[in-house]
């Protein structure tokens, strides 16, 4: 069943049928959540208040657009409001989390950690607006004109801090890795 169908749904009365909004959407909520907190508990109960305010505000949503993109413009809006609360400290993205291969042996395994805890220390470091592109973007697969909807900013402006995100990071790992360890990372950041 497609969102809009369940979001009618909901409006008409059947209330128990937003299990299943939450249910699609709990896993990527979450983990955007976490980009911003870096912690699990914080992340579990952002997603909760996500969710418990996208609930309240159904009635705003329009029909006919992107549930998705709605529903991560009201995420994004609350992880950016909880972080101008807790400030850097609990801002830290995931970058690397992907890197970690089983095949690799412990000198691989130790060289990708670190590399994984300077890019999580430089993005987090990061302004509010190259951040949030650069989560929504690498870590949650949307494109720049959904990335647009959901920071109410146009398509262009979303890649051009997509691309002054990327230098900013990429210049702050330069300084904080030593040798090419940053190099092949850097290939997925464009």
């Amino acid at each position: 069943m497609h969102d809009d169908e369940i979001i009618r749904s909901i409006l008409k009365g059947h209330g128990e049928r937003y299990d299943d909004i939450v249910e699609r959407y709990q896993t990527g909520v979450y983990r955007t959540a976490y980009y911003y907190t870096r912690n699990a508990e914080d992340a579990r109960d952002i997603t909760q208040e996500i969710f418990i305010k996208a609930y309240n505000s159904l009635e705003g949503f329009k029909q006919g657009a992107a549930f998705s993109t709605w529903l991560y413009r009201i995420a994004v809006n609350h992880c950016l409001d909880w972080c101008r609360k807790k400030k850097p400290l609990y801002a830290e993205a995931a970058c690397l989390n992907n890197l970690h291969d089983m095949r690799d042996g412990p000198e691989d395994l130790l060289l990708r950690q670190e590399t994984s805890a300077a890019v999580q220390a430089a993005v987090a470091n990061l302004p509010d607006i190259y951040r949030t592109v650069l989560i929504l973007y690498y870590f949650e697969d949307f494109s720049p004109q959904e990335i647009a909807e959901i920071t109410d900013t146009s398509k262009r402006t979303v890649e051009t801090r997509l691309f002054r995100g990327r230098k900013l990071l990429k210049e702050k790992l330069n300084s904080s890795l030593s040798g090419g360890e940053g190099h092949d990372m850097f290939s997925k950041w464009g």
